[in-house]
């Protein structure tokens, strides 16, 4: 008949629109499994990405890597060095940026001294703090404290640690007491 899907066919189309499982492979496992590092991993990966496109370009164009008869074996190693390097890059270093622009925010925020402008940026912190690791969120607690905002959830169940307006602040009075 025309029009119509057969029996055989139609049970097809149900198996195709199904949801797949998802199968997570190790690669995947041991990223989500480091949620706390993300901020450091990334950092390292960038930098080592950057490093490489700098030194092959170098090596490439300004060294004249490519004329001298007896760095000749080297090239096509830097070219794939080149490549590998923007492709790591291209991925990498937007993500980068973003947890770095989360840091200053995150930053800005732990630098202030008014409770209610804190207040109002709670939100932004948390989620910055969750973002870039305990250590981050540890600093986040501390600055609850010091301005005495109430500290609720499971998250902050750890230490809390100075700001880092904090240390200074000390280091400055620490340095007066003894002159």
């Amino acid at each position: 008949m025309k029009g119509t899907i057969s029996s055989c066919s139609f049970g097809m189309l149900i198996i195709m629109a199904r949801p797949r499982k998802n199968q997570v492979g190790p690669l995947r496992k041991w990223w989500n499994s480091q949620n706390e590092n993300h901020f450091q991993i990334i950092g390292i990966i960038s930098i080592i990405s950057i490093a490489t496109f700098l030194w092959t370009m170098a090596f490439l164009f300004i060294l004249g890597g490519t004329t001298d008869p007896d760095r000749d074996h080297l090239v096509p190693h830097h070219w794939l060095g080149l490549i590998i390097s923007i492709i790591i890059s291209f991925y990498v270093l937007p993500e980068f940026l973003y947890f770095l622009n989360q840091r200053q925010n995150l930053q800005d925020i732990l630098n202030l001294d008014s409770r209610s402008e804190v207040l109002k940026r709670r939100k932004e912190a948390e989620n910055a703090a969750d973002l870039l690791g305990s250590k981050y969120r540890a600093r986040l607690k501390g600055l609850y404290e010091e301005l005495g905002i109430k500290v609720k959830g499971k998250k902050f169940a750890i230490k809390s640690l100075p700001s880092k307006k904090n240390k200074f602040s000390d280091s400055s009075g620490a340095s007066e007491e003894e002159e």
